[in-house]
């Protein structure tokens, strides 16, 4: 009986060893992992050039309300409209030659 219930265990043992094994290899030996096109220095581009982004259109935003609420005259309001939209229109661009299409963070 004591001789069975070895038996038993030893192979219990080797199947929860047989089945870590394989969950810790797998990621490192699994081909099926998608590529991230943009790694590493690209990716931290992409990153800053969407906050850059955000901030942009944030300024945007300021500026109209500001506008509306009379803090900025009409052609302040214009002079700084048009920097922020043309800011704004090129980082756009930049992240367009970065990411695949379709892609955004």
């Amino acid at each position: 009986m004591i001789g069975q219930l070895g038996w038993l265990v030893a192979t219990l043992l080797a199947a929860l060893g047989l089945v870590a094994a394989v969950a810790v290899a797998w990621p490192l030996v699994g081909a099926d992992r998608p590529v991230d096109p943009l790694e590493g220095a690209a990716r931290t581009e992409q990153i800053r050039a969407h906050e850059d982004l955000d901030r942009s259109l944030t300024s945007l935003r300021e500026i109209a309300f500001d506008h509306a609420c009379g803090n900025l005259s009409d052609g302040d309001f214009e002079r700084l409209d048009a920097a922020e939209r043309v800011a704004a229109v090129r980082l756009m661009r930049q992240i367009d030659a970065v990411e695949p299409s379709g892609e955004s963070t």
